[in-house]
């Protein structure tokens, strides 16, 4: 974890809602892993008192040597608002990189990235290293995009450039397939058009991972996801950030020793998504009616 100063290089509105901003943060930069995140503190007062998490979209050379991150983010409250205020030149204060990314499962021939809204933001770096590998060791790309509009769909050729097939779904129909983006997963797998020999990576909201679960214990798909959760610090501290679990689910993958997992029954437990996460397998997660 580093704690460091970053320059703002660019904050560009993609549309009404989301901005990509780009920091320099070549220490940050070389440490991160896929599925990772950071704490961002907006400015030099305590207005807004806590920093705000965000997924970082992708790492990038700025020159003369340097490595920079970008992320994308919604305006949904008063700090990101504040955030669409930032100019190059600025100055911000970096926590990261924080928490549990995803696990790259080689053994697998086919990767799917199912993204819904801005969630796809979380997705591309491994997105990168599985399109690097894919020509090589005859792995298979395919990125499943969901928005709720045409107009609300962001990054998509981002994600065309990378070696791999982009499918997008909307919940409107205007634009590529109609309904959420797990229906349209459901529908290919049902097909045929999707062998269940795969591995999914999938970020966005938590009622998509909800419909998720029921697809991948059907078709016994192994699926990684990335939890979100309003946090304040973290780093483990404030344990605002908790998740619900499935115990039988948690011991599959986990050595609770070095874990911050409690149990408060025989079932069930509690996780910190900043720390345990926020990547869980989509079987340790207990989705509440």
């Amino acid at each position: 974890m580093i704690q460091t100063k970053s320059r703002v290089v660019m904050n560009q509105a993609l549309n009404e809602e989301c901005w990509r901003l780009t920091l320099d943060a070549p220490e940050i930069a070389s440490e991160l892993q896929p599925g990772q995140f950071i704490m961002l503190k907006i400015n030099e007062t305590n207005d807004p008192l806590f920093r705000r998490p965000f997924s970082v979209f992708k790492r990038l050379a700025l020159g003369q040597g340097s490595l920079g991150i970008e992320i994308v983010y919604k305006v949904i409250g008063r700090g990101t608002r504040l955030m669409t205020n930032l100019r190059p030149g600025d100055r911000l204060d970096i926590l990261g990189p924080l928490g549990r990314g995803f696990e790259f499962d080689r053994n697998k021939p086919v990767h799917i990235l199912l993204a819904g809204g801005t969630g796809l933001a979380c997705l591309f770096m491994l997105g990168e290293e599985i399109s690097d590998g894919a020509g090589k060791n005859g792995m298979e790309l395919l990125v499943m995009l969901g928005a709720s509009t045409k107009k609300s769909l962001i990054l998509e050729k981002e994600y065309a450039a990378l070696s791999g097939e982009v499918m997008v779904s909307t919940n409107d129909g205007t634009c590529g397939y109609h309904g959420s983006v797990t229906e349209m997963l459901k529908d290919a797998l049902d097909r045929g058009k999707i062998p269940s020999n795969c591995v999914i990576y999938a970020s966005g909201p938590e009622p998509m991972f909800k419909a998720l679960a029921p697809i991948c214990k059907r078709h016994h798909i192994p699926a990684q996801i990335s939890m979100e959760r309003h946090m304040m610090c973290g780093i483990g501290g404030c344990f605002s950030c908790i998740c619900k679990i499935d115990k039988k689910g948690v011991l599959k993958y986990r050595d609770l020793s070095s874990s911050h997992i409690q149990f408060s029954s025989e079932e069930w437990g509690y996780a910190l998504v900043c720390k345990d996460g926020p990547v869980f397998r989509v079987d340790e997660v207990a989705f509440d009616e």
